[in-house]
């Protein structure tokens, strides 16, 4: 295994709990087997893009974030903070005005 790919599965299993999704909830959420999400947890298997653009949209998160080494820090500074939280919130005003334009178009 990579150390990409090392970063990858340690945000991915980080921002999966961290949202509270079990393996089985968060696989039938992105559309993909359980068996399947526990191979790329466990570094077995490597997501395609399509696969990881549903991962990043059913977790409401920018695309670099699956990628950014600890994620999980615990002391932040708080310019950081505010800057993560800021890209948290824009994510979800995107996400929501993007679903708006769907179901009016």
């Amino acid at each position: 295994m990579t150390h990409f790919q090392h970063v990858f599965i340690q945000n991915l299993r980080f921002y999966r709990t961290k949202a509270g999704f079990s393996q089985l909830v968060f696989s039938e959420q992105i559309g993909l087997s359980q068996n399947y999400l526990n191979a790329v947890e466990n570094g077995k298997n490597f997501p395609s893009a399509e696969v990881i653009q549903k991962i990043i949209d059913v977790l409401n998160l920018l695309p670099y974030q699956l990628f950014l080494e600890s994620p999980n820090i615990q002391k932040q500074d708080k310019k950081t903070e505010i800057v993560q939280l800021a890209c948290d919130l824009k994510q979800k005003v995107v996400k929501q005005l993007d679903d708006f334009i769907e179901n009016y178009s």
